[in-house]
C-alpha cells in the first residue's frame, strides 16, 4: 500500500475485505514492495503455479500437498496486475515447462487468459503441456454457500490441473 501511496501515477489498490482476519508476520521495518515485480515465493522444478491476492493461500496449500506427492511446484505472487511481471512468469515456465494459473474472477476476459496467452506468445516452445487456468465457474455467484464454495477456485481442482499438466496419475 505503500508503494500506491507514494507512487506520482494514479494506482489502484485492491484488497480482499475476506481476508481481513488473515494474520501473519509483520516486519518492524519499513517495508515497501515494487509495483510491477512478482514474487517467486517457493522455487520448484515441475510446474509454475501462479496467482495473486486471496487465492496465494490456495497455492501454499496445494504446493504443501504436491510435496507430499512427489511433485516440485513453483509458486509466483504477482502482487500486482497492470503491470504484470511477464519476465518472472516466463523464465518459471522455462524452467518448469509447464503452467497453472489460478484467479477468482470468471474466465472470459481475465487475467488469468492474459497470462495463458502470453506464456505461449513468449514460451511456447518450452510448453510441455497446455496452460491451465482455474477460475470461477462461469455462473452468477450463488447464494448457497455450498454453491458458492463449488464455483470458486480450490486446493482440489487446483491438485487435479497439476496433476493433469504433469501428467500424474490421479
Amino acid at each position: 500500500m505503500k508503494a500506491a501511496i507514494r507512487d506520482p501515477d494514479p494506482v489502484i489498490f485492491m484488497e480482499s475485505e475476506l481476508m481481513y482476519g488473515d494474520k501473519g508476520e509483520v516486519p518492524e521495518e519499513e517495508y515497501i514492495l515494487e509495483i510491477g515485480k512478482a514474487n517467486v515465493v517457493r522455487e520448484g522444478k515441475d510446474v509454475t503455479l501462479v496467482s495473486f491476492g486471496k487465492m496465494m493461500k490456495l497455492l501454499y496449500t496445494a504446493a504443501d500437498e504436491l510435496a507430499k506427492e512427489g511433485i516440485s511446484a513453483e509458486v509466483i505472487d504477482l502482487r500486482s496486475v497492470r503491470p504484470i511481471d511477464y519476465d518472472t512468469l516466463i523464465n518459471s515456465v522455462k524452467k518448469t515447462n509447464r503452467l497453472v494459473v489460478i484467479e477468482e474472477a470468471w474466465p472470459l476476459a481475465s487475467i488469468s487468459g492474459e497470462l495463458a496467452y502470453m506464456v505461449q506468445r513468449r514460451a511456447f516452445d518450452y510448453l510441455d503441456a497446455p496452460v491451465i487456468r482455474i477460475t470461477c465457474a462461469d455462473v452468477p455467484l450463488p447464494y448457497a454457500p455450498t454453491l458458492i464454495e463449488a464455483s470458486l477456485p480450490n486446493v482440489a481442482r487446483i491438485l487435479k490441473a497439476v496433476k493433469e499438466v504433469t501428467y500424474a496419475k490421479a
